[in-house]
């Protein structure tokens, strides 16, 4: 089981939170929000992960300005979790 710190975030589902999450990360020391965890770092399938993915991907590069998609890797761990991974903002 996982914890979360300043550098992980774990979110049940996808709300409108991570793009706060996400603009954090970039402008601080990067880290990852995992969606598809509860709080307790459990596992919480997702209803539809492939809608899911999409909004995320498409809010976050539609939502923040300027632009941070090259600061964000997305991956889909085990079909079950979206692992969003926002890197160091170096260009700043």
């Amino acid at each position: 089981m996982e914890y979360e710190t300043e550098r992980l975030e774990f979110k049940e589902i996808a709300t409108d939170d991570i793009n706060k999450e996400v603009v954090a990360f970039v402008n601080t020391k990067g880290g990852v929000v995992l969606v598809g965890i509860n709080k307790a770092g459990e596992p919480s399938p997702l209803v539809d992960i492939d809608d899911t993915y999409t909004r995320i991907t498409n809010s976050i590069r539609d939502a923040i300005a300027p632009d941070a998609t090259i600061f964000v890797k997305y991956t889909l761990e085990n079909n079950e979790v979206i692992r969003i991974e926002a890197r160091i903002n170096h260009i700043i």
